[in-house]
């Protein structure tokens, strides 16, 4: 069983309009199954396995993340779509006094789900949200970093300096310097990076989610073919040669390889 430090990015769900076609569209591309839980309490969250291995899931988007939010001279443009990156951590009641006095909000306050672990959701100063994973019977994703599964996880944001003090205050990362820009830490292991807002189409500060492939190039043409859009083409990276892409729906990610 994969097992993760407090502060380790461990869990990854989309949030969806419509989950039989979110499902249609990163099975396809990802080569991804997908089961449907089938306990009512469930609300057709349905989880994606890759080689077998657990590696995200989908749901019906409800959270009001400050993302999904009215924005614009109108007020009525916003993204109905995003993936939310969990953190582990041993002690999801702690988060509720950490953020507000690091100025983040609260979004949902920790709440069990089905026995497999506790979850709350936070928005940092910024506004990018994220949630947290108290674990139980479900540790996270099985498996992270090969073709197939969330290779890295990145905070887009405008203020890379004021978002190192409120995660150090409050899931524990540090920063450091790395060979694509400064790097999220966990006892000195890398989990994620830094991405100033501004080099994809996204207007507002959020996490982003990069999944590895085995071929960046023929993955960024299929998920044109699949209904998705390319943001930024395949270019080479100090990680690897990258693109950032768009689903149906307008949620944002990046693959890998």
């Amino acid at each position: 069983m994969t097992t993760y430090a407090p502060g380790s990015p461990s869990w990854f769900d989309l949030g969806s309009p419509d989950v039989a076609a979110s499902v249609a569209f990163y099975t396809g591309l990802l080569g991804w199954t997908a089961t449907e839980i089938s306990e009512p309490e469930a609300g057709g969250y349905t989880t994606f396995h890759h080689d077998g291995k657990l590696v995200a899931a989908v749901a019906y988007h409800q959270i009001d993340t400050p993302y999904h939010r009215p924005y614009g001279p109108d007020q009525q443009q916003g993204m109905p779509a995003i993936w939310t990156v969990y953190f582990t951590t041993d002690d999801a009641e702690a988060l509720d006094e950490r953020v507000p006095k690091a100025a983040g909000e609260t979004i949902m306050t920790p709440m069990e789900v089905m026995g497999l672990g506790r979850m709350a959701v936070y928005a940092d100063p910024a506004g990018a949200a994220f949630a947290v994973w108290e674990p139980m019977a479900m540790q996270g994703a099985d498996v992270m970093g090969r073709p197939g599964s969330v290779r890295w996880v990145e905070l887009v944001t405008t203020d890379a300096e004021g978002a190192a003090s409120f995660y150090r205050d409050t899931l524990g990362l540090t920063t450091a310097p790395g060979a694509g820009g400064t790097v999220w830490q966990v006892e000195g292991r890398t989990v994620g990076g830094v991405r100033k807002l501004g080099e994809t189409g996204a207007v507002r500060p959020y996490w982003a989610v990069t999944f590895g492939v085995a071929d960046c190039d023929e993955t960024a043409r299929r998920a044109v073919e699949l209904g998705g859009s390319v943001e930024n083409p395949p270019t080479d990276t100090p990680l690897g040669r990258r693109a950032d892409l768009l689903d149906p729906h307008g949620a944002g990610f990046s693959v890998l390889s």
